[in-house]
């Protein structure tokens, strides 16, 4: 059997002539997990496809499994702050790995992941969006899916999981799970909090692959101060359900803190801003978060965009009181000039490719990705239909993830 045909039912569907091996969430995650492994799978938010090539290249390198990912708030059924629904989220994220060869029995593995599939309020409308949104993702090939549910009560966070995340684990795909609102106003959650959540979706028949938690980092250009006592504490009470946790926040950590992840059960890293300041050619301090000027970033005029298109957007963003943190909502009226001036402007698009590729490579040594592309590849060859989901047993000695 060709480890092509393990690839999950929807993506071959949706995407029958292609050779990337886009697979199941739980296959990468499998492998992170597995006793002795010791790596952590990075996820990229990278909110333009201009950041994708750099990526591509440094995964195919180093033989590192990556997975794409974009929120519901970066990508809706209108396109949400990208512009990218998730119809053309992964058919960018698959022509690019086939335009630079990822593809074949040999290619290094990846999924495409559905972040933050958010329900805020207790609506009808809420829920809908999320529900037709995980849906149109399982069609358009999608290999992995978080349900966050975090910003409600416990109760409601359960009940609405539960009613998301039937689909996507009658599909077999990767589920994560919330517990906490990332960078939320309550403060980090607690590890009974994430026993009680995880307890109820097994009872539901819904265990999920990984949890997120609110453990000290927030999204955006922000110095993270991940609480790990409690990140372990959560993981040690999670071990009779063989659930991983899923690190949000990543960029503002010190890449030599990172490199410690899996000791604390973390299997996935969320790495998103990081990408936005490459592109756009912004000054970051030592742990990669941008220095501010005004209400605007400080732009090095020798990185990413070019400093006239930078111009623009920021005059853009005066004119519609946009700053801060809230900047990141100028990829989509400006996605089509970014896309243009790095497919026209050879200086531009080869540093941005530079700058990324540099980045993503420390990212996957740093997170002991290199070469584990060969391991997901061995599951794959392996695979069964209806194989049981990722995970720890209940019997895993603790020194497993030292």
């Amino acid at each position: 059997m060709s480890i092509l045909d393990a690839r999950p039912e929807n993506f071959k569907k949706a995407f029958p002539d292609s050779k990337v091996l886009q697979v199941n969430g739980k296959h990468i995650i499998k492998s992170a997990m597995k006793p002795g492994n010791h790596w952590v799978a990075m996820a990229v938010n990278m909110r333009h496809r201009i950041a994708i090539p750099g990526i591509v290249k440094a995964s195919m390198e180093l033989d590192a499994p990556v997975i794409y990912e974009l929120a519901l708030s970066e990508s809706d059924m209108k396109g949400g702050y990208t512009g990218m629904d998730p119809a053309q989220f992964i058919k960018i994220v698959v022509e690019v790995n086939e335009q630079m060869g990822n593809t074949g029995e040999t290619a290094t593995p990846f999924s495409v992941h559905r972040d933050h599939t958010t329900v805020q309020k207790l609506t009808r409308d809420a829920f809908s969006k999320a529900d037709e949104i995980i849906y149109k993702s399982i069609e358009a090939g999608y290999g992995a899916f978080s349900i966050d549910c975090s910003f409600l009560p416990m109760e409601q966070n359960i009940a609405l999981s539960i009613l998301l995340g039937e689909q996507v684990v009658r599909a077999g795909l990767m589920y994560e799970s919330e517990v906490g609102e990332i960078g939320g106003k309550h403060g980090n959650s607690s590890v009974s909090e994430a026993v009680l959540l995880v307890e109820a979706l097994a009872a539901a028949g819904l265990t999920p692959d990984l949890i997120a938690i609110n453990n000290g980092t927030t999204h955006g250009n922000v110095r993270g101060n991940i609480d790990l006592q409690l990140t372990r504490a959560t993981f040690d009470a999670l071990r009779p359900w063989g659930v991983g946790i899923a690190q949000h926040g990543t960029t503002g950590t010190a890449i030599k803190d990172v490199g410690e992840f899996y000791k604390d059960g973390i299997f996935k890293a969320n790495v998103g801003t990081n990408w936005q300041n490459i592109t756009w050619g912004v000054i970051t301090d030592e742990y990669g978060v941008a220095l501010t000027r005004g209400e605007s970033y400080e732009k090095d005029p020798d990185k990413g965009i070019s400093a006239e298109l930078w111009r623009k957007m920021e005059e853009y963003a005066s004119e519609n009181k946009i700053k801060g943190g809230d900047m990141k909502k100028l990829h989509k009226p400006f996605r089509d000039a970014m896309y243009e001036e790095y497919k026209s402007n050879a200086k531009i698009r080869e540093r941005i490719d530079e700058a990324v590729y540099s980045s993503a490579a420390e990212f996957f040594r740093a997170l002991q990705a290199e070469k584990k592309g060969a391991d997901v590849r061995d599951l794959l060859a392996t695979w069964k239909p209806g194989e049981a989901r990722s995970g720890f047993k209940a019997s895993h000695d603790e020194r497993d993830c030292e």
